[in-house]
């Protein structure tokens, strides 16, 4: 079966929906209203437009943001710039043929299904709006992404405040902050890079959270490996009581014997977050090192209004201002589909398909794991619909598929409950772990422990993309299995005995209901 398919969009995740479909010998175009490919990532953005800041660093390594069928050639384990993220991705397409699909300047205004069976796409160039064309196809993926519209909260008395409101959308550096004086709302990981930034620069500046969002080290422990490096099998096999109570005296001991400042400051705000495990982490500890040395204020209590030049917190506290940085994130909007009201990707399955839609038009890009990539999951997606399209792969029946849908996001609904909000987090290993299964490309098979070695990276090792292609559809077990054997694994042999006795106990108390089981995905 070769189907005619529209994907939305040229940034990581539509560019992987294209590779995927041609390596099913499908035939796709690709629209992106932009001059060139990689979405927030591209180069030359407008101050007008949403984008990568001129500081932007990777928050997970290079090893953990490419895609399985093209890990980095020959580069250590650390974090990229924009910059040479945009490379990997112009390179992936040239590599695999992705960049002769794409029509660059183009706007799409509206996907609808035809009389025909199929769906029609209108287009208009991006330059020309009135020049609205019209093209057929047999399927669409609409990957846009989920950093399109900035997400500006209200916040009381803000009609009284006659200071400047921006949103970190549209950040690119610090120097228009300069010598103001600034209140920040929010932190995320964007958030933590900007918060850093502005409060080198700002005559004050006063962070103002909702909660103490699990911030996670770049480099934890000031060791040299990547905080990614530790997203294994077996950590993730810890059940989440026994995980979080684990972290908890983590924290108490590392407030008071953390070898650095900042580790002791992270520790600190990690302290004050009972159930770490519960939300997104922002794995960028920037903002700590301003408030270690006092250029970064940050308010918990939460904002009782604004005035004509000042906040006033709940606690009491007034802070005159000049200038408000949100850095509340983005709000989905899927009007471009006519055919469907999407309010809520968890009513999805694997935040891809609509149960109205079936195959004909899915949503690639809008799983994000609280640790891992998006683009991982955006691979993962890709792979199973060029198997759809295909008809190597079937879509469950519309009963199983709503049973599917409710069990999964019962399940994020549960353990991602500090983050109510974010209805795109998914729990990277059991959405990849699960959707692996879907797919026929699971890692773990009997011929695996024909190789030891790699058997125990794959249990001590993170779970970098290459994992899924040692078996399955379009695998490539060589490559996978050299880019598996070349990372380390983080752990020391004392590390691994007393880890190892940690889940063993941990999983005896759930075994004869002494501690609760985490819920079934």
């Amino acid at each position: 079966m070769r189907k005619n398919v529209c994907v939305i969009g040229a940034g990581p995740s539509g560019l992987v929906a294209v590779k995927e479909l041609l390596d099913e010998n499908h035939t796709v175009t690709c629209f992106d209203r932009s001059t060139e490919l990689g979405g927030v990532f591209r180069s030359g953005i407008g101050p007008d437009e949403m984008g990568a800041y001129d500081s932007t660093m990777l928050t997970i390594s290079n090893y953990m943001m490419t895609f399985s069928s093209f890990p980095p050639q020959h580069d250590e384990r650390r974090y990229w710039s924009a910059a040479e993220y945009r490379q990997y991705l112009t390179d992936f397409a040239k590599k695999f043929g992705v960049d002769s699909t794409i029509r660059y300047r183009t706007d799409v205004s509206s996907v609808s299904k035809n009389d025909s069976g199929g769906y029609t796409v209108e287009v208009a160039p991006v330059d020309d709006p009135a020049a609205r064309t019209a093209h057929q196809f047999d399927a669409v993926v609409v990957s846009t992404g989920t950093h399109r519209i900035p997400n500006y909260v209200d916040l009381p008395g803000q009609d009284d405040f006659t200071g400047e409101i921006v949103h970190s959308a549209y950040y690119r550096n610090a120097e228009r902050f300069r010598g103001k004086r600034i209140l920040c709302v929010g932190i995320g990981e964007t958030a933590a890079d900007v918060v850093n930034e502005v409060a080198q620069v700002a005559t004050s500046c006063t962070l103002s959270v909702r909660r103490y969002q699990p911030v996670v080290a770049r480099y934890p422990g000031s060791r040299s490996f990547t905080n990614d490096t530790y997203t294994s099998y077996v950590l993730n096999s810890v059940p989440l009581p026994a995980a979080t109570a684990l972290q908890r005296v983590g924290a108490q001991l590392g407030k008071r014997y953390g070898k650095t400042a900042i580790t002791r400051a992270v520790a600190d705000w990690n302290s004050k977050n009972k159930h770490f495990f519960n939300h997104f982490y922002t794995k960028n500890e920037a903002f700590i090192h301003r408030v270690v040395d006092g250029t970064l204020a940050v308010n918990a209590s939460g904002i009782e209004r604004l005035g004509k030049d000042y906040v006033l917190f709940k606690d009491g506290h007034r802070e005159p201002i000049d200038t408000i940085v949100l850095n509340t994130g983005y709000v989905e909007d899927f009007s471009l589909v006519q055919d469907v009201r999407i309010d809520d990707v968890r009513r999805m399955y694997k935040h891809m398909i609509h149960p109205d839609l079936g195959t004909g038009i899915v949503f690639i890009g809008w799983a994000r794991p609280g640790t891992g990539g998006v683009p991982a999951c955006s691979e993962m997606q890709s792979r199973y619909f060029a198997l759809l399209c295909s008809g190597k792969l079937q879509l469950p029946d519309r009963i199983r598929l709503l049973g599917h849908i409710e069990r999964q996001a019962a399940y994020e609904n549960e353990v991602f409950f500090g983050n109510p909000e974010l209805r795109t987090l998914v729990h990277y290993p059991r959405y990849m772990i699960d959707f692996a299964k879907v797919l026929g490309c699971s890692p773990w098979r009997p011929e695996v422990f024909l190789n030891p070695r790699l058997a125990f990276h794959l249990w001590w090792g993170s779970q970098v993309p290459p994992v899924f292609r040692l078996f399955g559809p379009h695998s490539d077990p060589d490559t996978a299995r050299t880019t598996i054997l070349s990372l380390p694994t983080g752990f020391s042999a004392a590390q691994m005995l007393l880890a190892s006795a940690f889940i063993g106990g941990s999983r005896v108390l759930t075994a004869v209901g002494l501690m609760k089981r985490d819920p079934a995905y």
